[in-house]
């Protein structure tokens, strides 16, 4: 893997970029020190400034984060260390809240490398012209994911775009905030490479954003600017136009849905080609390197009494009962439990210490023993995936049917996801409404458990409040109660060291 050797020189270049670029250290101009104005000049120092945004990144997705507890499919225990992931699940959690602390950090840092790369670019004389706007539009992409979490979670947040930003600077309203990360999106789908070379591609898969994922991500932000707090109807269509290039264009980018929604999560098929793109890690590099390796398998989401697991989150009664049977199901949640790894001692998650039913998706790993369920080491090279192309498919389907109504391609988009989860074809002839409320159910099936998304279609939707009123008896009661005509917690709070 000799990308991850790549980030191990990234850290220290990002290091001296991000840190020693004060007044004083740029007037000495010192000899063999590195800074912007010696550093981005070769295309080997792009490749380095592309390897360590993506080592940013990384750290923003390689451990389990809080900030969307509030969800109805995912909930903690509360006690010892988990009380912070049971904050946001009961609606209590307040700025000093350890667990959102990291994603909040992890996408400045992202935002900060990928505004001097923005700013640099183009210094970079050595390289070709095709090579500095591959560098300009990955670090355009990177910034605009960055903020994209960033609004979806917090609001109003600052948003700054130099490479040195000021000091306490006001927040930016949400509508600036896209507005920013729609043109980011623009220029990088133009600068982005369909595929990239070298390093940048293992197994065939494309390891950093390509035009492809551009385009992806930005039918995902036009689906969100339609619905809350924005609630641009007119985005709909524009959502619905983006994300058929992808579905139209998917030969291109080598991207499509696997045939069994269990081979997603095999350690085998960490590059696979439904990643339109994820962050992908290595445990074979020091663990010091800490956004190299994944702490999302195999611990998080396994029980503790039974098999020795961190319990960091389990799936919620109510949100596992209404889950469609099938393969998804049966891939997306574990069914039989090793009481203290004894394959012969097997409980199911109602006869489990917590009584909750635990995440399978996460579990693989190269180190993990199927056969006693022990996880043998908890880092992991497992791959997080960010944009899956069954997402396409679902923001197709609910876009279309918003913006004209649900036709037949709006049907084919959302019934290829549920073929391959096993299910039949959605009932002909749903209102639009219908159709939009049964793709945003879909969505929350296919992709329970990643990185937010469920959590952030309640938001757009308006219905956190709603969703939660189904809460089963049995969880943790609910300290505050969010309110959907309100939206009184919807958004994070602001963590206290910003």
């Amino acid at each position: 893997m000799k990308r991850f050797n790549i980030y191990i020189v990234s850290t220290a270049v990002l290091m001296l970029l991000t840190t020693s670029c004060g007044k004083s250290f740029l007037d000495e101009t010192p000899k063999g020190s590195l800074t912007p104005g010696n550093f981005y000049q070769t295309a080997k120092d792009l490749e380095m400034a592309e390897a360590a945004l993506a080592l940013q990144l990384n750290g923003a997705f390689n451990v389990v984060e809080g900030v969307h507890y509030g969800g109805d499919d995912i909930a903690a225990k509360r006690s010892g260390n988990k009380i912070d992931f049971s904050d946001f699940d009961v609606f209590n959690a307040n700025s000093s809240n350890a667990r959102m602390n990291d994603w909040w950090g992890y996408f400045y840092k992202t935002i900060k490398s990928a505004n001097s790369l923005i700013a640099n670019y183009e210094n970079a004389t050595s390289a070709t012209e095709e090579e500095r706007n591959n560098a300009g539009g990955y670090a355009y992409f990177m910034r605009a994911i960055s903020y994209f979490y960033l609004t979806r979670t917090w609001g109003e947040v600052p948003m700054p775009v130099e490479a040195v930003p000021e000091a306490d600077r006001p927040k930016a309203s949400v509508q600036e905030i896209y507005d920013l990360i729609v043109a980011d999106l623009q220029k990088a789908e133009t600068m982005l490479p369909d595929h990239w070379t070298g390093n940048a591609s293992q197994n065939g898969i494309d390891i950093f954003a390509t035009r492809g994922s551009a385009k992806s991500l930005l039918a995902n932000v036009y689906l969100t600017m339609a619905g809350w707090p924005l609630k641009q109807t007119d985005k709909y269509g524009l959502a619905a136009a983006k994300a058929k290039e992808v579905i139209d264009g998917k030969a291109t980018w080598g991207y499509g849905l696997l045939t069994n929604f269990a081979d997603i999560w095999k350690i085998s098929n960490k590059y696979n080609k439904e990643a339109v793109f994820a962050c992908y890690y290595s445990n074979d590099v020091p663990e010091w390197n800490w956004e190299n390796g994944n702490m999302m398998a195999p611990a998080p989401f396994a029980p503790d009494y039974e098999e020795g697991g961190w319990e960091d989150g389990f799936g919620e009664i109510s949100f596992y009962n209404r889950f469609p049977a099938g393969a998804r199901k049966d891939a997306t949640y574990q069914k039989d439990y090793f009481v203290k790894n004894d394959p012969n001692t097997v409980v199911d998650w109602q006869h489990t210490l917590q009584k909750h039913p635990y995440f399978l998706k996460y579990r693989d790993d190269d180190n993990y023993d199927w056969s006693t369920h022990t996880a043998n080491d908890w880092w992991s090279s497992a791959t997080t995936f960010i944009i899956r192309y069954a997402e396409v498919l679902l923001i197709y389907a609910e876009a279309q049917a918003m913006s004209a109504s649900p036709d037949a391609s709006a049907y084919a988009a959302v019934n290829e996801v549920r073929h391959r989860a096993g299910l039949a074809n959605l009932p002909a002839g749903l209102s639009q409404t219908a159709f939009r409320d049964a793709v945003v159910e879909e969505r929350g099936w296919e992709f329970t458990a990643e990185n937010g998304v469920r959590w952030f279609d309640l938001i757009r939707t308006e219905t956190v409040g709603k969703a939660n009123a189904l809460r089963d008896p049995s969880e943790v009661p609910l300290m505050n109660h969010p309110n959907d005509d309100t939206h009184t917690y919807y958004w994070a709070p602001i963590p206290q060291n910003d």
